[in-house]
């Protein structure tokens, strides 16, 4: 039983219909893309709803209506239908996978199980916003450096388009007088005005080959080993990661999520194969009946506070809330880790910038300094 949506040129959103399948339920989108802000906004109107006492098909609907993103509002309404039919909310939203995650579906059918689906579905919500809080967060660490060396580039470009041009006469014949600095970027200049097509035509080369690169089973491999190993980025990367797996795994733990059940959905959240790897092997040590904690003494990636902390929270029997607690303490930790990291790169990209555009000036301006001195 598949899920297609029919999109008539006459209704601007989009309808769900049933159709047979041999892939299970899927759903082909159309329109906007559904963003996590939207997602997260549909949780936190569910778990409200149901807290002043709303029915779950009735919350849906008033969810579908108040959406304005027509593909997103299409997923709901199949969803209304699901429930409707018999169905449970977490067998609704696992027929819409691009939209709701595993772990989403597997704590909200604890939830449903255990009789506490609010409570689930706020729990999820803080799941959804530490996420986009955490990615806002390395964004904005990104983004002065970024714009600095798109600044740069340009600032390069324009000088060697449309200010050493001008100069070209000045030089003619005085070649042997100017420094290196200068004739190399007459040359450069000259090359880009005659062959800027061969350059656009090598950087897009340059990006598709990166782009494949990176999609490659060798270039994933490389940047997974160099995530946590990079002698400074793993500092930081380790601690996304293991907070990450805390929060992830801890939260199902809490919600009464089987051990078992809740690492295989730990481990699809994760696309580093090294915690990926980490997890199966406390999977496979778990089946066998060895200790959860025993795994985290081998694992070079983890740090050492929490594998104290997670065999003490074995030993008491509190793994899922020292879990968590662990989870929010490195949430700390990796903010001040990346403010650090801003406040060091913006005077070094600076330092950079005034560099390069320091070089340049005076690859122009002091030559004629020297020819004005030569003549004389």
């Amino acid at each position: 039983m598949a899920i297609v949506i029919k999109q008539k040129d006459s209704d601007p959103g989009a309808r769900l219909e049933p159709d047979a399948g041999k892939h299970g339920h899927i759903m082909r989108r159309f329109g906007k893309r559904i963003t996590p802000g939207e997602i997260t906004f549909f949780i936190s109107q569910l778990a409200l709803m149901l807290e002043i006492g709303t029915s779950l098909t009735n919350a849906l609907q008033a969810a579908a209506d108040q959406t304005k993103n027509p593909t997103f509002e299409a997923a709901i309404r199949s969803m209304k239908l699901d429930l409707e039919e018999g169905r449970q909310l977490s067998d609704a939203m696992s027929r819409h996978p691009q939209i709701f995650k595993s772990v989403f579906v597997s704590m909200v059918k604890a939830g449903e199980t255990g009789g506490y689906l609010k409570g689930i579905l706020e729990r999820t919500v803080e799941m959804q916003e530490k996420r986009q809080a955490l990615i806002t967060q390395v964004r904005t660490t990104l983004t002065y450096p970024v714009v600095l060396c798109v600044l740069s580039t340009v600032v390069i470009i324009f000088v060697l388009a449309g200010i050493l041009p001008k100069f070209a006469v000045l030089f003619e014949g005085k070649e042997h007088v100017l420094p290196f600095s200068t004739r190399f970027l007459m040359a450069l200049s000259a090359s880009l005005k005659l062959y800027w097509w061969v350059y656009l035509v090598s950087i897009a080369g340059l990006i598709l080959a990166l782009k494949f690169w990176k999609d490659s089973e060798h270039g994933q491999a490389l940047i997974d080993r160099f995530l946590v190993g990079a002698p400074l980025l793993s500092r930081i990367s380790n601690k996304i990661y293991t907070a990450q797996f805390l929060r992830t795994l801890g939260n199902l733990m809490e919600s009464q999520v089987p051990l078992i059940e809740a690492l295989k959905v730990t481990q699809d959240t994760f696309s580093n194969r090294h915690f990926k790897l980490f997890i199966a092997k406390v999977m496979s040590h778990v089946k066998q009946g060895g200790r959860f904690s025993q795994p985290f003494a081998d694992n070079p990636y983890v740090m050492e506070s929490v594998k104290q902390m997670v065999a003490t929270g074995e030993e008491v029997g509190s793994l899922p809330k020292v879990m968590l607690r662990l989870a929010v303490f490195y949430d700390n930790e990796i903010e001040q880790e990346l403010k650090k990291i801003a406040s060091m790169i913006e005077p070094v990209a600076l330092i950079v910038m005034g560099i390069v555009v320091g070089l340049i000036v005076s690859s122009v301006i002091l030559p004629i300094f020297k020819l004005s001195h030569t003549i004389h």
